[in-house]
């Protein structure tokens, strides 16, 4: 919406259509509640903010945010003018379908799937995985392209 203040787009994880995640994504969040958030992001939150209630709403708007998500329009994604990097994990929420089919709609765009989980390849703090190479290969793919 506002190209102008835009110069480069680095999108990591995201769908644009509903269909676009695992099957069960939406449905399990209807019932989501705080006890089903990650427990270090918990604790990280509150190293910073030192208020569980304030975790509370923010659980609570970003979970709503996701429940009443709407389809982005395919007209939308073919607008965008700036050089765009899309990144996503193998085995990430949104389906590699998904991130290619955003890459095709995307004029010019580069896509990269990475092997991995959600946001284990930028170096997630619930990524199971230590000393993974992945957040150093993430980074310099980033690197790379906003020095292009």
């Amino acid at each position: 919406r506002h190209p102008e203040l835009v110069n480069k787009i680095i999108v990591i994880s995201a769908n644009y259509r509903r269909d676009g995640m695992i099957p069960g994504f939406f449905d399990g969040m209807q019932h989501a509640t705080l006890d089903n958030m990650p427990q270090p992001l918990k604790d990280d939150y509150l190293k910073v903010a030192h208020d569980k209630t304030k975790l509370q709403v923010m659980f609570e708007k970003d979970r709503d945010r996701m429940i009443n998500f709407k389809d982005i329009p395919d007209e939308y994604l073919r607008s965008i003018k700036a050089p765009a990097l899309l990144i996503s994990g193998d085995h990430d929420v949104i389906l590699p379908e998904q991130i290619i089919q955003m890459g095709r709609l995307i004029p010019g765009a580069q896509t990269v799937i990475l092997p991995g989980t959600h946001g284990s390849f930028i170096g997630e703090v619930c990524n199971p995985k230590t000393g993974s190479k992945l957040p150093g290969i993430t980074a310099a793919l980033v690197q790379e392209f906003l020095g292009e």
